[in-house]
């Protein structure tokens, strides 16, 4: 009878053990998911800033060249593009990162 309960004890215990390192690995997996989906909410903002930058760069470059609209036909669309894409066009280490694991679309 004392066998018995020694044995029931040490699957109950065996079985705790297991249940901790589900609920540690589970919280892990979230944190990781979180983490990456914070990265590429940042890297879509960045996106979005290198776009308003590039059609202020726009702006700035036809004032300095008095009314010359010339950079406009590139700079525009490439900020337009970069504004309001879903696809990611910026190339960094989060876009290699993305490439490897091929976490989008």
């Amino acid at each position: 009878m004392a066998a018995e309960a020694l044995i029931v004890e040490d699957a109950y215990q065996r079985g705790y053990a297991d249940a901790i390192a589900d609920m540690r690995k589970k919280k892990e997996q979230r944190r990781q998911r979180e983490q990456a989906k914070k990265a590429r909410r940042w890297y879509f903002i960045k996106q979005k800033a290198y776009g308003l930058a590039m059609l202020a760069v726009t702006v700035l470059a036809v004032w300095a060249t008095e009314g010359d609209i010339t950079i406009a036909v590139i700079t525009v669309p490439l900020g337009l593009m970069c504004l309001f894409s879903k696809k990611m066009l910026i190339v960094d280490n989060y876009y290699f990162e993305a490439e490897k694991g091929q976490t989008w679309e």
